[in-house]
Order: C-alpha cells, then sequence, then structure tokens
C-alpha cells in the first residue's frame, strides 16, 4: 500500500502570536510536578527531587541576544515563516525572555530529571547529588 502525502496546506506562522494560538500543553498537562517546586518557576538553588516527572523553571535570559542561525528546511517543515526566527519576540524566547509570550503561552519552562541510564546500567556522575535526584542545572529548559 502506497501512502500519499497530505496536500492539505496549512497557514505559515509568521510571528510569535500566530505561534501562540497553536500551542498544546496537553503532554506537560498530564505529567505530575515535584510538589515541592514553585509554581512560577523561580527557584534557582540546586535541590534533590524525589518525585515528579518535572519542575517548573523560570529560564535566566541571556542579555543582548542575537540572531546566528536557523534550519530553513525545519522551520519550513515546521510552518514557520523564515523571518519568523529573525523576530525579536522569537529569539528574546528562544534566548530565556518567556517574560512576554503571549497568551496562551506560559511564562515558566520545565526542566526534566538528567540521570543517565544504558543498558540498564544507571549513571550518577554528571549528577550533582551523585544520587540521580539532580533536575536541570540550567543548561537546559524546555519553553
Amino acid at each position: 500500500m502506497i501512502n500519499k502525502l497530505s496536500q492539505e496546506v496549512f497557514p505559515t506562522i509568521e510571528t510569535l502570536d500566530d505561534l501562540a494560538k497553536l500551542v498544546d500543553y496537553s503532554l506537560i498537562d498530564t505529567l505530575n510536578c515535584d510538589p515541592d517546586a514553585k509554581e512560577n518557576g523561580v527557584d534557582h538553588e540546586p535541590r534533590q527531587v524525589f518525585t515528579g516527572h518535572y519542575v517548573p523553571v523560570n529560564p535566566t535570559p541571556i542579555k543582548d541576544p542575537e540572531y546566528v542561525t536557523h534550519s530553513k528546511n525545519f522551520f519550513r517543515d515546521l510552518g514557520f515563516s523564515d523571518k519568523l526566527a529573525q523576530s525579536n519576540d522569537f529569539v528574546r524566547l528562544f534566548s530565556g525572555d518567556t517574560s512576554h509570550v503571549p497568551k496562551p503561552m506560559r511564562t515558566a519552562g520545565w526542566a526534566t530529571g538528567y540521570a543517565l541510564s544504558i543498558f540498564g546500567t544507571e549513571y550518577y556522575q554528571q549528577c550533582p547529588f551523585q544520587t540521580g535526584n539532580g533536575y536541570g542545572d540550567g543548561r537546559a529548559v524546555s519553553v
């Protein structure tokens, strides 16, 4: 059986406001948040996390961010306009400044644990507590 690609045409996302209309938080809404976390994500003190799938994080924005480059192919696949990547709103968002995002986008991002298991062997060397209970150190945050 041969499946033909859909010929349906979707509108191109030109602005952060366009993107905001399409946000879907269904994944994060089905997960359990760390009960000791602050809902607004303003909690940058290292601590162990014993329950929950994620911790809300308010990223620290990069001062004076600059656009460098983006994948035109990836943007086309996502339905994003190339000009979106160079817009001030987009650059600010993806450099950690979530203070300006349009509703219904959320200002707090989220981080997951970074304990590692390969072929059933657990590795804790990268965890600051050497236990696997460390959640994010600021290197990666989902926004």
